[in-house]
């Protein structure tokens, strides 16, 4: 009988298919062993690393590995593993299993961020509705101490540095303005506030030059605003509290 002829008996084709399933299993099985070797391995207990050591060893060397079901013996040269990577993984505490353990870790750590943020986020929104309230009563330098404590929660609203610098015109801080402004200018480079607010510290300060660029840029970037602009700008404010 010809080889070929061999080969396609199914009888043989069903005891290969057999044999090479046998051995899937025994590779996932001998996959789950490893993983949980590193795992023991970069736990941090000192008895479980120990022990992890001696298994990795017996691995490494050949010898038989047993487990509650299972005893089997790794053939010469046909270790499931890398050698020489699974000795830099004991050495280094890397690899899938630590990246996974790193990824979580990561997540669990980008969800205690998000969360953070949230209440953070939550704080700001009080300590702002409290500082409007308190602007709208004239009460500025109530105003200022809320806007202040929510910016110590939240540092990426313009909003929150636009209305600051409100409130430091209302009380006459025109060079507090200023920093201000700018924050907000750097989170939104086309806030109408913040270019309009900083106009008018400018004219407060009597800096005749800066003003006008400020103005001059305002009106062009909001043509539609003209009227606001003017109103605002030649206003004169009632100033309360110490020019500072």
């Amino acid at each position: 009988m010809s080889e070929n002829k061999i080969l396609r008996n199914p009888v043989l084709k069903e005891a290969n298919e057999i044999e090479l399933n046998e051995e899937w299993s025994n590779f996932m099985k001998r996959i789950g062993e490893v993983s949980n070797i590193i795992k023991d391995l970069a736990s941090g207990d000192k008895e479980r690393a120990d022990a992890a050591t001696v298994l990795a060893d017996q691995y490494l060397e050949g010898k038989v590995i047993t487990d509650d079901k299972i005893v089997m013996k790794l053939k010469d040269d046909r270790t499931i593993i890398n050698k020489n990577a699974f000795e830099s993984l004991q050495k280094n505490d890397t690899g899938e299993i630590c990246k996974d353990a790193w990824m979580a870790e990561m997540s669990k750590d980008a969800e205690k961020r998000a969360e953070d943020r949230k209440i953070r986020r939550e704080k700001a929104d009080t300590l702002n509705t409290q500082a409007i309230k308190a602007f709208r009563r004239g009460e500025y330098d109530k105003a200022l101490s809320c806007y202040n404590r929510a910016l110590e929660h939240v540092k990426d609203n313009p909003m929150l540095y636009c209305d600051r610098a409100l409130t430091n015109i209302k009380l006459g801080n025109y060079q507090k303005v200023f920093k201000d402004c700018d924050w907000a200018l750097r989170i939104n480079e086309k806030s109408f506030k913040a270019r309009l607010y900083k106009a008018k510290a400018y004219k407060e300060l009597e800096e005749t030059d800066e003003f006008e660029k400020c103005k001059r840029e305002i009106e062009e970037m909001f043509p539609q605003h003209h009227d606001l602009i003017k109103y605002f700008l030649e206003k004169e404010e009632n100033i309360e509290g110490d020019n500072q």
